[in-house]
């Protein structure tokens, strides 16, 4: 196995298109980091550029201790699963997992062997003989994942390859992935637009957007210390709330107001915000952060009339407006709200997350988390 080093990876198209811009990742050996943004992020544009699919405008990319931007995939160690199965219709299980290492005239015992193990990881061993017409949608796409693995590759790279999977498929498979990981202890890089994916998965995600490396960091790291509205508001389901509150003092007193809204400040937030001066603030808070009750010392209150109410067993997904702001809060189904109703919710001081309006950066006391990424963070 090996680590993947991105070193200012640039893709500029013709035209002058710019897909990603100067992209500095450092993957280590055996670990999992799924790349994750929006659709047309750059991320699987990167993603190519590693396998050598795509051609790198400037940068370098070392797999191990190879700089690899001059070698054709075939000789990077790499083996790609894509999102389409790309399985041979005519060719048994066992054939088709077999056929790369036929291409290499692998000797027969070797290939016998390891096409076996990989369908014992994979729980394929009962299917080896069938053929892809007769398999599941998942049972084709770990057919797909034992081609790869039984090349044995320094690094395999994953590009969206659950997307074509129902819900219950993409759950299982999710975890036969991870299971994969954790049983080959490999090195893999993940692409994908779901977060969910990303956050149950990867030992860290790096949120991509507009070609812009955002912010990498581990899962944890991501959903409680996000360095920026971007990486706030596309990390976690549902989404982060935000409401941009005016800043003011009474009596040195700092309280942030709105229609509808009110956040008092702790001591160390309250010191913080005198010294930025920022007339405005953006205050980010999460559905399942919130509580229905009325607000008592520090922390975020918000009144909001209820527009929707999705029963989840335990839970009620609520979907509120607030002086024309939608708002979103997961909350205990005891609490039995009715569409219609006006109530007070509120978030305590260490769920909220503040962000400069005009910037989008994090607001921030504690600095950048020390994990060799340039942050974006905000003081001012």
């Amino acid at each position: 196995m090996a680590g993947v080093v991105l070193d200012d990876l640039t893709k500029r198209y013709d035209g002058g298109a710019l897909a990603v811009d100067k992209l500095n990742l450092d993957i280590k050996d055996g670990e999992f980091v799924c790349l994750v943004g929006p659709s047309g992020c750059g991320k699987t544009t990167a993603l190519r550029m590693i396998a050598g699919l795509e051609e790198i405008s400037s940068g370098q990319v070392r797999i191990g201790d190879r700089v690899v931007n001059n070698l054709p995939p075939r000789d990077r160690d790499i083996a790609m699963v894509f999102q389409s199965y790309a399985l041979y219709p005519h060719m048994s299980v066992r054939d088709n997992m077999a056929f790369g290492l036929q291409l290499r005239k692998t000797p027969k015992a070797d290939i016998d062997k390891a096409v076996v193990e990989a369908a014992r990881i994979l729980d394929l061993e009962r299917f080896l003989d069938r053929k892809p017409g007769q398999l599941s949608g998942g049972q084709r796409q770990r057919v797909a994942l034992g081609r790869a693995i039984v090349r044995e590759p320094a690094v395999f790279l994953m590009d969206e390859p659950l997307s074509n999977l129902d819900a219950k498929l993409r759950v299982q498979t999710r975890a036969e992935i991870a299971r994969m990981h954790t049983r080959l202890e490999a090195t893999m890089i993940y692409v994908t637009h779901d977060q969910v994916e990303a956050m149950t998965m990867g030992d860290r995600i790096a949120v991509i957007n507009e070609g812009v490396l955002q912010q990498a960091g581990t899962p944890k790291d991501l959903y409680e210390l996000p360095q920026n509205r971007f990486v706030a508001g596309f990390i976690g389901s549902p989404s982060m709330n935000f409401i941009d509150l005016k800043v003011s003092q009474d009596g040195g007193a700092v309280r942030l107001t709105g229609e509808g809204a009110e956040m008092r400040p702790d001591d160390t937030e309250s010191a913080l915000l005198r010294d930025l001066g920022l007339d405005t603030v953006a205050v980010g808070f999460r559905p399942e952060h919130l509580d229905v009750a009325p607000l008592s010392g520090p922390g975020l209150s918000v009144t909001v009339v209820v527009d929707v109410v999705e029963f989840l067993g335990n839970d009620e997904l609520i979907h509120g407006s607030s002086a024309g702001r939608d708002v979103v809060a997961i909350i205990n189904a005891d609490n039995t709200l009715a569409v219609g109703e006006s109530v007070t919710l509120s978030a305590p001081p260490r769920r909220l997350h503040l962000f400069n309006p005009t910037t989008g950066l994090r607001i921030t006391k504690d600095g950048p988390p020390a994990d060799g990424v340039a942050h974006l963070v905000s003081t001012g």
